[in-house]
C-alpha cells in the first residue's frame, strides 16, 4: 500500500472527520473542501503497526491526525528515540501534531491503529488567496489556539526529561497523568518500551524503577493501567494538584 500521496479530492466521510478537527474548527464542509483543494496535501495512510519517516521534504508542512492512534518519534543522527508525543483522536476531535520546523531532523510517525493523516504545506495557509483569504484566516487563528496544548505538552514532557533519575522522571510523568485525568487511576498512552523512549531512559531501568515503586507501595500497575497509592508525592485536590 502507498504510504502517503499528492491529493485534492476527499470523500465526504473524509471531509467529516476533518469537520471535527481543531485545525478546521468553524469551517463548513463546503469550505473545507475548497482549500483542501488549493492546498493539495499529502494524504497518508497506515495500517496498525506501519510506520513513516518524514524529513527534510515535510520541513514546511503541518501534520494533522484525524483518524486512528499514532505516537511521533524524533531519532538522532546514531538512530537513537525520543517519544515526543501520542495522539489519539475521537469522533469529536482531532489533534495538530506539529508545526515544528523539522530541517535536520529525521521524524518516524508509527500507527497504533489504522490512521489517516494530512501533511499540508504551510505556504497554502500563509500566502494569501483572494478567494480563500476568509478560510485561510479561520486555519491560521485555529492554529494559534492549537498551540496553547501543543505547548503544554512540551512544557510536561521538558519537566520530566530534566529530572535527575529515573525514578523522579517517572514520579513527574505520574503528577501529569493525575492532573491531566483528574484521577488517580488511569490507562497511560505508552506502552513500556514506548514510555522510556519519553522518558530517554533504559527499558530494563524503567522496569527495575517502576518494581521499586510498586514494592514501596507507591503506585500499582498492570501494562499500561496504573494506580497511585499515596499522596506522599504529589496530591489531586479536586481542583489542581500540590507536589
Amino acid at each position: 500500500m502507498e504510504k502517503y500521496r499528492k491529493q485534492k479530492s476527499f470523500s465526504a466521510e473524509h471531509i467529516e472527520l476533518l469537520k471535527n478537527h481543531i485545525l478546521f474548527s468553524g469551517l463548513d464542509g463546503e469550505q473545507i473542501k475548497r482549500f483542501l483543494e488549493f492546498a493539495e496535501p499529502y494524504f497518508i495512510e497506515l495500517e496498525e503497526g506501519q510506520s513513516i519517516r518524514l524529513s527534510d521534504g515535510f520541513s514546511n508542512h503541518i501534520g494533522v491526525v484525524f483518524s486512528g492512534h499514532i505516537i511521533i518519534y524524533g531519532i538522532d543522527y546514531s538512530g537513537n528515540k525520543l517519544l515526543h508525543n501520542t495522539i489519539e483522536t475521537t469522533e469529536s476531535s482531532g489533534t495538530l501534531f506539529s508545526i515544528l520546523d523539522y530541517r535536520g531532523t529525521l521524524v518516524e510517525v508509527e500507527a497504533k491503529s489504522y490512521s489517516l493523516m494530512l501533511m499540508i504545506n504551510r505556504g497554502s495557509v500563509y500566502s494569501v488567496n483572494e478567494e480563500l483569504a476568509v478560510i485561510q484566516h479561520r486555519i491560521l487563528v485555529n492554529m494559534i489556539e492549537s498551540q496553547r496544548n501543543m505547548f503544554n505538552d512540551l512544557s510536561c514532557h521538558l519537566y520530566c526529561l530534566c529530572q535527575r533519575s529515573i525514578r523522579d522522571k517517572i514520579l513527574k510523568f505520574l503528577h501529569f497523568c493525575v492532573e491531566s485525568y483528574r484521577c488517580y487511576e488511569f490507562d497511560i498512552p505508552f506502552s513500556r518500551d514506548d514510555l522510556a523512549y519519553y522518558l530517554a531512559v533504559d527499558r530494563a531501568s524503567l522496569s527495575r524503577s517502576l518494581s521499586g515503586l510498586k514494592t514501596e507501595g507507591v503506585i500499582e500497575y498492570r501494562k499500561n493501567h496504573f494506580k497511585v497509592l499515596t499522596t506522599k508525592y504529589f496530591k489531586y485536590d479536586g481542583e489542581g494538584l500540590g507536589i
